[in-house]
């Protein structure tokens, strides 16, 4: 509770008609995660988290809507993990999605935590049995890879941005992620409430906030709740 009345307190302003809409007014998918978690076990993935399961009945909704009038659908995922919100896309969106993968899982200097020794290959067995019409993975930090994917003229439709949670490394995600989305498309950032990164540090909700200051012209405020989903209205000088 206190963490939620903090958050309400601390809203951006500029999002809080679209917060009071979302949470409110948008309908929501009633019986879509019970549905994902029967497909989970009916395929028999290997998740050991569910972290981002209640946000389906907010964005499940919101991204059917934005495929009704799209045929194929190029679609970034920064911060992979094991996979699960990749079987979710496609549980979501059955043979409509070219996906590109961005995630460092282990890295002997960046990111050593051993558990990652284990998470990479649950994420190749649980992406072998999904159907994506092709599946690009790129082993490393968004940061580093995003600016080459930019310089080879890569664009996508959709892309959600769940890597580092540090505001630093999320205005990076942000910035190059604003440049490759496709006028129309729609980026959404997931954990919009952490105020500070796991290793200390200004997080999440200030490098959006910021981000938004300065770009917000460019974007439509399409959803927030603990997502936040921004719809490209037109291209950035840059």
């Amino acid at each position: 509770m206190a963490d939620a009345l903090r958050n309400l307190a601390t809203i951006n302003g500029r999002f809080a008609p679209t917060f009071a809409k979302t949470m409110l007014a948008t309908p929501r998918a009633a019986g879509e995660a019970e549905a994902f978690a029967a497909h989970c076990q009916a395929m028999g993935f290997e998740f050991t988290t569910d972290w981002a399961d209640n946000n389906i009945p907010f964005v499940a909704p919101l991204l059917r809507e934005f495929a009704k009038p799209r045929g194929q659908i190029r679609y970034l995922e920064i911060g992979a993990y094991e996979g699960k919100n990749l079987a979710f896309m496609d549980w979501l969106l059955p043979a409509r999605l070219d996906v590109t993968v961005i995630d460092p899982w282990f890295d002997e200097a960046l990111n050593p935590e051993e558990k990652y020794h284990a998470v990479e290959p649950r994420f190749q067995r649980n992406t072998a049995k999904l159907n994506f019409d092709n599946l690009t993975t790129r082993k490393g930090f968004s940061t580093y890879e995003l600016p080459k994917m930019l310089e080879a003229g890569e664009a996508f439709d959709l892309i959600y941005v769940d890597g580092s949670h540090t505001a630093w490394a999320v205005g990076v995600d942000l910035a190059f992620c604003a440049a490759m989305l496709k006028i129309g498309g729609m980026m959404v950032l997931d954990d919009y409430w952490h105020h500070e990164s796991e290793i200390g540090g200004p997080g999440v909700k200030q490098a959006l906030d910021r981000f938004h200051a300065v770009f917000r012209e460019y974007f439509e405020v399409t959803s927030v709740y603990r997502q936040v989903a921004l719809t490209k209205t037109k291209e950035i000088p840059r």
